[in-house]
């Protein structure tokens, strides 16, 4: 089941509003691969106890809303074992923050703090 913080589907982004969906249980893992053939789709992995991922969490939000780009958001804390299980499939090393891009059921772009902004402008552009 989907829990979705703002909007009710991509089509009501338009007002430079995010569509956050929380990643939470491994069975929303097929749903997400079945997007990415279409488009490029997000993984945010956030901690909220760092300070570093809150302020890379709200610039990454920004740079998403400004396109009006949807995006899955896992907290790591609350779902530890999820973050492990999608890093062992995606055979990445597991950090935080950490924004993965996968495309057609692949990874195409991955890394962590601050430099994710800059893969996530890339892709974005």
């Amino acid at each position: 089941m989907l829990r979705i913080f703002k909007g009710k589907d991509k089509n009501e982004m338009n007002q430079g509003q995010a569509l956050k969906i929380e990643l939470v249980q491994k069975e929303q893992w097929q749903e997400l691969l079945d997007s990415s053939v279409d488009e490029s789709v997000f993984i945010f992995k956030h901690s909220t106890r760092c300070g570093i991922s809150s302020v890379i969490l709200n610039r990454f939000d920004k740079q998403m809303r400004e396109k009006n780009q949807f995006y899955y958001l896992l907290n790591i804390l609350a779902n530890r074992e999820l973050s492990n299980w999608i890093a062992d499939e995606l055979n990445i090393r597991h950090e935080s923050p950490q924004l993965i891009v996968i495309k057609g059921a692949k990874v195409v772009a991955y890394d962590s703090h601050y430099r994710l902004l800059e893969i996530n402008k890339s892709i974005l552009n």
